[in-house]
């Protein structure tokens, strides 16, 4: 009976404690934001794409991800996001196939790390080129913007509100995840022990 315990109790521990930090040498990427309520929606194709300025919370900027919806599954053609700094030089780019987004999807566009990204003002157009209008793909906005989102523009117009999206950064060391996600495990208990009493 006491090895059965015992054995529980490690288990028990290796789950909370072990486990947790072990999955995390697993994360490439971490979201630095949550993404804004998704208001209204504007349509990407052919010629018309929309841009969205933004100022990036921290170092080391590789994607950005956002709702977008793919109206009867019809566009199949390539999608791109484009990274401008705040002096307009292109610096990533990222290109999804619509065929890969489903209706009211969640979608990432990576590409390679933006090192010393924290507190610089960037820019991001998403266009879809190729694809008619019976093709279009529907980008989710809001007008709840957090203030690290700036202007949006579409159709050469300034849009009141912005795009809901959310941006990723690569962490700098495993570490720095590792300690993250056990700081934020730790407050918490302390805090629902602190409510208790």
């Amino acid at each position: 009976m006491k090895k059965l315990i015992w054995i529980t109790t490690l288990t028990v521990l290796f789950l909370v404690f072990i486990l947790p930090g072990l999955l995390a040498l697993t994360i490439k990427y971490t979201p630095a934001n949550v993404q804004p309520p998704n208001d209204k929606t504007i349509n990407i194709y052919w010629i018309y794409e929309a841009s969205q300025e933004f100022v990036s919370q921290e170092s080391n900027l590789m994607g950005i991800g956002m709702t977008i919806k793919n109206p009867n599954l019809k566009n199949k053609k390539d999608v791109t996001l484009s990274v401008y700094d705040g002096e307009g030089q292109q610096l990533r780019s990222s290109t999804l196939n619509g065929g890969s987004i489903q209706d009211g999807s969640y979608v990432k566009f990576l590409f390679e790390p933006i090192e010393d990204s924290q507190d610089k003002e960037y820019k991001f157009t998403i266009a879809n080129p190729s694809a008619g209008a019976e093709e279009v793909l529907s980008l989710f906005y809001t007008k709840h913007l957090p203030d690290w989102i700036g202007e949006m523009v579409f159709d050469d117009e300034i849009v009141e509100g912005g795009i809901s999206f959310v941006t990723y950064h690569k962490p700098k060391s495993k570490w720095e995840v590792i300690n993250g996600i056990y700081s934020n495990w730790l407050s918490r208990l302390l805090s629902l022990d602190s409510q208790k009493i």
